[in-house]
């Protein structure tokens, strides 16, 4: 936990330094802004970096639904009762295995030849740590030590073959679909005023966004280097340049080079049909963020997150879903 708020001032403080060179702002200042935006709103280093605060007004900056508002709600959108079937990963698999294809293993399940076989059998394996979130720990198995992974507490996946359009943005890694979603009690949606969002049904789309990985990564999350491009929920279309974690924007890729501006998701349609599904399978969990792969004949569910990263969410589009989150809690 301590390195991880070392990480975040760091990132803090290189970050505000480019936007002291960029925009000519004068350092003290911004760290007193950043000081003043955690305290009133509760924005960590990553959101005000990657939300811009610096270039927000007060009305503007209270639109987000910040790490503060997603700590006092999660557990009002999401009954904790259900909250390991998406915290342990290795559940989470279990919950929805129908809408997961990739071979599993769960290291704690299993015995020695079990892992052996496993790493044999798949040339590609993901290690993923549980109980780990935005992407820590997750590796493609090298020589790995069975021994070690016993001991360990780890969930093996076989590699995910994504769809061949997808690969163009980034060959090394699985480029996945970000997808916010909150589902109603009734039906009943309390529209207000909110841009960039979709609804059918009884599910609200708060965000969509595709996870590019860094260059030569092998994974695409967004505190992996991966660059978050939002995508237009009706349409499934790259609608606007990329946004790192620190907030800088992105029109090609730096990796491939590819211009990620005006892709067309492959099968969108049936895609928010897959997602509509996902969340009718537990009806008490509310507020999701779902992290989808595209393959060549369908889908598959990566990961599941009880109210996801709100960072990632509304950083795409530098849109805030404070009102229309809460405003629909009943």
């Amino acid at each position: 936990m301590k390195n991880r708020y070392i990480d975040a001032f760091s990132r803090l403080k290189e970050g505000l330094s480019k936007v002291s060179r960029l925009y000519d702002i004068n350092i003290i200042s911004l760290y007193w802004d950043a000081a003043k935006c955690f305290i009133r709103y509760g924005v960590t280093p990553n959101e005000y970096l990657g939300w811009r605060f610096y270039q927000l007004s007060h009305l503007e900056r209270s639109r987000f639904y910040t790490a503060r508002d997603s700590r006092r709600w999660e557990q009002r959108f999401n009954d904790p009762n259900y909250a390991d079937y998406f915290n342990q990963k290795q559940l989470t698999n279990k919950k929805f295995r129908e809408f997961i294809k990739r071979d599993w293993l769960y290291t704690k399940d299993c015995h020695e030849n079990d892992i052996k076989k496993f790493l044999v059998t798949h040339p590609k394996v993901i290690v993923k740590p549980i109980g780990l979130s935005s992407g820590r720990g997750i590796h493609v198995a090298n020589n790995e030590n069975v021994q070690e992974l016993m001991k360990g507490d780890y969930l093996l996946e076989e590699f995910i073959v994504q769809h061949s359009r997808m690969s163009i943005l980034n060959e090394s890694s699985v480029n996945s679909i970000r997808i916010y979603t909150l589902k109603t009690l009734d039906g009943n949606i309390k529209i207000c005023s909110a841009p960039h969002v979709y609804i059918e049904n009884d599910v609200i789309f708060l965000s969509a966004s595709i996870r590019v990985g860094g260059v030569g990564s092998e994974v695409d999350n967004y505190h992996a280097g991966g660059i978050g491009y939002p995508i237009e929920i009706q349409t499934g279309v790259v609608s606007g340049a990329g946004t790192t974690i620190s907030g800088e924007k992105v029109l090609y890729h730096p990796g491939s080079g590819a211009k990620v501006i005006g892709f067309e998701i492959p099968n969108w349609k049936q895609l928010v049909q897959f997602v509509i599904q996902l969340c009718h399978v537990v009806p008490k969990a509310r507020l999701i963020a779902w992290d989808i792969a595209v393959l060549e004949n369908g889908f598959e569910l990566i990961e599941a997150n009880y109210d996801g990263d709100p960072g990632f969410m509304q950083a795409p589009t530098q849109t805030g879903k404070k009102k229309i989150i809460i405003h629909n809690y009943r």
